[in-house]
């Protein structure tokens, strides 16, 4: 009996090591802890939302404007097909050394899209220029069709 008892005994010590060990997150953190806000959460959105849909190969609006200092989120919903969108962060005709014109929240290459999916792409004009944005993705035999533009003016 005493056997089994040391045993349960030990079994309860491990279960317990093992919880602290495995949510470590628990133990440490203050219950008044505050969770900031996700970056895409309502609260952290651009005030400007630009809606941008595919359809047969291309983009609408195909021509986006932003002034400087300007946040926006486009919101890139897909078509019938599964695309990628590219947002050049330069501005075209850019010289060798030529610093970004736009930042993004998250730094991804090519946003990719499926079907029907909507992807936001949150960015900041900082320079102007106008700067290109194109499907990454051979999404069919019209794909290089697939430009855009966002024109940066500057402030007022």
């Amino acid at each position: 009996m005493k056997i089994i008892a040391k045993v349960l005994s030990n079994i309860v010590i491990l279960a317990a090591l093992a919880f602290v060990l495995v949510r470590p997150a628990l133990a440490q953190e203050p219950p008044d802890a505050v969770t900031p806000n996700p970056p895409q959460s309502p609260a952290n959105r651009p005030a400007r939302v630009v809606t941008v849909s595919t359809k047969d190969f291309t983009f609408a609006p195909q021509m986006i404007h932003l002034k400087v200092n300007e946040k926006v989120e486009l919101d890139v919903t897909g078509g019938t097909e599964e695309l990628g969108v590219r947002v050049n962060p330069f501005p075209d005709g850019a010289k060798a050394n030529t610093p970004p014109g736009l930042s993004f929240l998250f730094g991804e290459d090519c946003y990719k899209i499926k079907k029907g999916q909507m992807v936001p792409i949150l960015i900041e004009a900082t320079e102007p220029g106008t700067y290109t944005f194109s499907c990454c993705k051979a999404c069919g035999s019209k794909h290089k069709n697939m430009t855009g533009k966002i024109v940066v003016d500057p402030a007022t």
